[in-house]
Order: structure tokens, then C-alpha cells, then sequence
């Protein structure tokens, strides 16, 4: 049996507005939020794992990223999407990484990281990014955390200020 004919539907762009989207009729990823680091953070425990400072949001919608704390809120029950990237330093002087790591929490506790050995230590600065999607409940915050160890034992640093490699963005998914 042959298929002569087939028939489609025609979405067109009359038919998506703002005002069809910001009422609900057509759902948007929302709350939104781009973040990012305005200066350098200093004092990364070789070893071990530190709260990333993003103190600025570039856009935030609905208000949920909070710059004070350096966490994202959820405002109700869903699945939200997030990823981080970090521009990890050594301490400098004879120092090398030997790895880096980004994780995220969930009011305090793992949630998932991504952790990279470099064999021998041979850079002075890498990146570390993590994506995840999260299943939140209404107030559970998330925030990031970076890995960080080197070959002599001392204090890293996460790039902020102008360069932006060190930037935290998030929204809830429509479902």
C-alpha cells in the first residue's frame, strides 16, 4: 500500500507570542539565570573542594539567583537544568595542577561532580564544567563547588574579574 498524500499541521509565528508565553499558554524555562565571578578567588586547599563566589547575575529572571549567597533558589517543585565552568590556577612558582574538579550541591550535599587527573602536572591553569539536570523541590538551593590539587601542596585560584570562563547559568525545564 502507497502512501500518496501527507498531511501537517502549520505552527506559524502568529501563532507564538510574548504575551501567548508570559500567560502560560505557551510555557517558558523560567526562572533563568547567567552568573558570573567580578574577581579573582583566592585560597583553593589543595586537595579539597571550594565554594565559587559568582556575585553577579548578568540576567536573573524571576529573581532566584541570589549574589549575596552565591546559590541558585528554586521557587517550585521541577527539574532545572544547570552548568558551570571554572578557569582553575595553580598556586604559582614551581606548582603545578595535577586536578580540578566542579561539583554541584544540593542544600549542602553532592549532587554530582566532574573531576580531571592530569598525569604529571603539567599546567598552570584548566578548566572545570559540569552540566547536570536536577530534580528541586520549592526552596532547595544549589551551588557550586571547586576541586583543586597541585604538586606542591599549596593554595589555587578560580579566574573571575573580566575574563569569563568562570560563569554559573540555570533555568527550570518545561514540562
Amino acid at each position: 500500500m502507497a502512501i500518496d498524500k501527507i498531511t501537517t499541521a502549520s505552527i506559524t509565528d502568529a501563532n507564538i507570542t510574548t504575551a501567548k508565553i508570559a500567560s502560560g499558554v505557551l510555557p517558558a524555562n523560567t526562572p533563568a539565570f547567567s552568573a558570573k565571578s567580578t574577581s579573582n578567588q583566592t585560597g583553593l586547599s589543595s586537595g579539597g573542594w571550594t565554594k565559587i563566589q559568582f556575585d553577579t547575575a548578568t540576567f536573573n529572571v524571576g529573581s532566584n539567583y541570589d549574589t549575596t549567597n552565591d546559590k541558585f533558589v528554586a521557587p517550585s517543585d521541577g527539574k532545572y537544568f544547570f552548568t558551570a565552568s571554572l578557569k582553575i590556577n595553580s598556586a604559582g612558582g614551581s606548582a603545578t595542577l595535577l586536578g580540578t574538579g566542579c561539583r554541584f550541591s544540593i542544600n549542602g550535599t553532592t549532587a554530582g561532580d566532574n573531576v580531571n587527573f592530569i598525569g604529571n602536572g603539567a599546567m598552570s591553569a584548566m578548566s572545570a564544567t559540569n552540566s547536570m539536570i536536577l530534580n528541586l523541590t520549592a526552596n532547595q538551593y544549589v551551588e557550586v563547588y571547586a576541586y583543586y590539587q597541585d604538586n606542591g601542596g599549596g593554595s589555587g585560584s578560580v579566574t573571575g574579574s573580566g575574563d569569563k570562563s568562570t560563569q554559573f547559568y540555570g533555568c527550570k525545564l518545561i514540562s
